[in-house]
C-alpha cells in the first residue's frame, strides 16, 4: 500500500466551489433569464432544477473527459491497479467536489429534496473515490465507473422537458426517451462485460495482492451491486422504451417512464441541490 497522498485535494476544493456557486448562483441566474417557466415554479422545484443543471455540468465534463482517458491512455490500461495517471485522478477529483456540493445541498435543503437513499449513496462514492485519490489505487476502474455519465444528460433533460409542461406524446419528449435509454444502454449495461473481464485479468496479480483484502473487497462488492442495479433500472427503461414504439401504446409509455425514471441513477455517482426559495435535487 502506497502512503496517504493529498496533492489532489486542491482540485477536490476547486471542483467543489465551482460546482456550489453554479448550483447557487449560475443556475438561477441563467434559468431566469432563459426559461421563463423557471421563475413561476415553487422554490421546492426551482431546487431540483437547479441541481440537475448542476448534475448536467458536472456530466457534460466527466464523461467525455473519462471517455478520452479510457481511450488514449494506453499507460493506465497497462497498469490498471497503481498507474498514477494524472488526467485519470484529475478527472476524480472533479467528480469528489461535485459530489461533496450534492451532499451538501441534500444536507441543508433536506426538508425540501431530503433523500437518505441518495445521502448513502454519495457517501459511498466519496468513500471510494477518495480512497483512489489518498492511496492512487484503482484510477482506471474508477474512470471506467465515471464515463457512465454520458448518459445523465438524457436523463435530466427528461426532468426538464416535464418540469416545463412538455407534450408527454412530442416528438422531442418521446426522442429523448429513446435516446435516455439508449445511452444508457451503451454506458452502463453494454460495458460491463468489458469492465468485469478487466478485473478477471488483474485478479491474483501482484498489483492485485497488494491492494490488501478491505480494498479488494470493497472495489469488487460494490462494483457488483451497482451492475445489478443498472440492469434493474435499464429493464424498467426498456419496457417503456418498448411501449414508445408501438403507437397505440404510447400513452402508457409515458406514463411508465415518468414513474420509473424520475431521477437520474447513483453511480457511479450523483447530484441534486436545494436553494432558499424551493428548488429541488437532481440525480448521479
Amino acid at each position: 500500500m502506497t502512503m496517504f497522498q493529498t496533492q489532489y485535494y486542491p482540485a477536490v476544493a476547486a471542483s467543489f466551489t465551482l460546482f456550489l456557486s453554479f448550483f447557487l448562483y449560475a443556475s438561477p441566474w441563467l434559468s431566469r433569464r432563459l426559461c421563463s417557466p423557471y421563475r413561476e415554479m415553487p422554490y421546492r422545484k426551482q431546487l431540483d432544477w437547479d441541481t440537475r443543471t448542476t448534475s448536467t455540468l458536472h456530466a457534460l465534463v466527466v464523461g467525455p473527459w473519462s471517455l478520452y482517458v479510457l481511450l488514449a491512455d494506453t499507460a493506465l490500461s497497462e497498469d490498471p491497479v497503481w498507474n498514477d495517471s494524472f488526467a485519470a485522478k484529475l478527472c476524480i477529483a472533479v467528480t469528489v467536489g461535485y459530489t461533496i456540493t450534492d451532499v451538501v445541498a441534500l444536507t441543508v435543503y433536506f426538508r425540501y429534496i431530503g433523500d437518505m437513499a441518495f445521502l448513502l449513496h454519495h457517501f459511498g462514492t466519496l468513500y471510494a473515490f477518495t480512497y483512489v485519490l489518498s492511496y492512487g489505487t484503482l484510477p482506471y476502474f474508477a474512470v471506467f465507473r465515471l464515463f457512465c455519465e454520458l448518459s445523465t444528460p438524457f436523463v435530466n433533460n427528461r426532468w426538464f422537458l416535464d418540469a416545463v409542461s412538455y407534450p408527454r406524446m412530442s416528438k422531442a419528449f418521446v426522442g429523448n426517451g429513446l435516446l435516455m435509454t439508449a445511452s444508457f444502454f451503451l454506458v452502463r449495461i453494454a460495458v460491463i462485460p468489458i469492465y468485469w473481464y478487466k478485473v478477471y485479468l488483474v485478479l491474483g496479480t501482484e498489483p492485485y495482492h497488494r491492494l490488501g483484502f478491505g480494498a479488494q473487497f470493497c472495489w469488487i462488492s460494490v462494483c457488483l451491486v451497482l451492475d445489478i442495479l443498472n440492469v434493474i433500472w435499464f429493464r424498467k427503461m426498456l419496457r417503456g422504451a418498448q411501449k414508445l414504439l408501438k403507437t397505440d401504446d404510447r400513452r402508457d409509455a409515458a406514463k411508465d417512464l415518468n414513474k420509473n425514471i424520475s431521477r437520474d441513477q447513483p453511480q457511479n455517482h450523483p447530484t441534486q441541490t436545494h436553494n432558499a426559495n424551493g428548488k429541488t435535487h437532481k440525480t448521479e
